[in-house]
């Protein structure tokens, strides 16, 4: 094999590692997003944040700097974010592989410098999401218009430029004055080594795509459980229930969709009047739960339909956390949530409601003993900071009745990834203690108890 086309262990280590900084920096960057689009509020703030996505790709390019590191690092990081339980799925490797696939083919051109291939890869890879998005996840007859697509595709390119290509550089330049690396960086002549592995993310591309397609496509119907008059089926070409249009907003876009109320749809249903809580569940295996108060008060919130018969496809739309908004539905479970109370010197102070944190939640996969689970949760320290305490605790007692875990105050207020996870088996609801990485701390936990 030629020299300069050979990933050395160095290389590789490289890659495997901003692969998996990026992959699990993934939650915290659209974390960064999220806060600027409540805080901003219009469209194309969601993408402030998308440069970040882009830096690690780049990184791993300017120190490694061998044709196929893009597309290399793509995929790896994309299955990183794919295991750590990112809420996009399978969409999420196609996003990574066409982000490296442009980085790789921006550097074929021989006229420009490192600096503005740095900067044209970081600012097109970066907005590329943005059409991923479209092509393969938009809500039916949700496609953005021209004028929205480039006010949200610029928006993910100046942060590429600014996070992925600027940033990089600087980065890249001044470890090559420490001698950890080598400049220039990647050659600008087309080798048949950089040619394959432009053909093998298109490949993957390829593969992915049918992958999501597959998972993300409909199940014809929609499976109405839980408690319920009895477990029934919703199908848009035989119920009774007339559809609505509505105008929705989900991260700054508006959209003008038509589709069957939900909370029409329940009824019909005959859902229990003492429940207040209901899991959408996903034919991929997504799931997100919708309060019933929402369903009851917000008119938005309808069950959109696209294509017919078997292969009909049904989108959660309108819901007020952008999470709720699922694609591939494949059912609705109605059920009465269970609390966990927080006790102190005896006494009851507070109770942990799921539906209060349904917006500070991320989505981590575990391995439970009925298999691997994706779970959402929210971080331990948020849910005790809002208490009002008699007196300040040093550590708070996780137990399930049969075992404990203890732990401190600094730890917990230093670690928010260590999570309180909703965990729906059936029409059961239970929670477990764990932490962003997939380690379980404590299943089945029913008390909490600060000292």
């Amino acid at each position: 094999m030629k020299k300069g086309y050979y990933f050395t262990t160095r290389d590789l280590l490289f890659i495997a590692g901003f692969s998996a900084i990026g992959g699990l920096a993934s939650t915290y960057i659209n974390m960064i997003g999220d806060f600027f689009q409540s805080l901003l509020g219009f469209a194309g703030t969601t993408q402030w944040a998308a440069g970040l996505h882009i830096l690690w790709i780049l990184l791993a390019v300017g120190i490694v700097n061998k044709p196929g590191t893009a597309v290399l690092t793509g995929v790896l990081k994309g299955l990183v974010e794919l295991l750590s339980g990112n809420t996009h799925g399978v969409l999420v490797l196609i996003v990574d592989v066409v982000a490296g696939l442009v980085v790789e083919l921006i550097f074929y051109f021989p006229i420009l410098s490192s600096l503005w291939k740095n900067i044209l890869a970081g600012g097109l890879a970066a907005a590329s999401n943005v059409f991923v998005f479209q092509i393969f996840a938009s809500v039916p007859s949700d496609s953005l218009a021209f004028w929205s697509l480039l006010v949200v595709g610029g928006m993910a390119f100046l942060s590429g430029v600014v996070f992925g290509g600027i940033i990089s550089q600087i980065v890249i330049k001044n470890l090559a004055k420490t001698g950890i690396i080598s400049q220039p960086m990647m050659g600008s002549k087309v080798h048949w080594t950089r040619v394959g592995f432009v053909l093998l993310g298109v490949l993957l591309c390829a593969v992915f795509a049918f992958v999501y397609t597959q998972t993300a496509k409909g199940a014809g119907e929609v499976v109405l459980s839980g408690n319920v008059t009895a477990d029934q089926i919703f199908n848009a070409q035989t119920t009774t229930i007339t559809p609505i249009s509505v105008e929705s907003e989900l991260q700054g876009m508006a959209g003008t969709y038509t589709g069957y109320p939900i909370k029409d749809i329940l009824a019909q249903a005959g859902a229990g009047d003492d429940s207040d809580l209901i899991l959408v569940t996903a034919t991929d295996g997504y799931s997100y739960f919708i309060t019933m108060d929402e369903v009851r008060s917000n008119p938005h919130l309808i069950l959109v339909a696209s294509g017919e018969g078997k292969d009909a496809s049904y989108s959660v739309v309108g819901a007020t956390n952008s999470k709720a908004w699922v694609r591939g539905v494949a059912e609705l479970t109605v059920f009465q949530s269970v609390p966990v109370p927080i006790s102190m010197a005896g006494n009851v102070i507070a109770e942990f409601h799921p539906q209060h944190w349904q917006f500070d939640m991320d989505s981590v996969y575990f391995e439970l003993e009925t298999g691997s689970k994706k779970l959402q949760g929210v971080a331990v320290y948020l849910v005790l900071d809002t208490l009002t305490l008699p007196t300040p605790y040093e550590q708070a007692v996780f137990s399930n009745g049969n075992d404990n875990i203890t732990l401190d105050k600094v730890s917990i207020e230093q670690d928010d990834t260590i999570r309180i996870f909703v965990n729906i088996d059936g029409y059961s609801m239970n929670y477990l203690l764990g932490t962003l990485q997939g380690q379980v701390l404590l299943d089945n936990v029913n008390s909490i108890t600060l000292q």
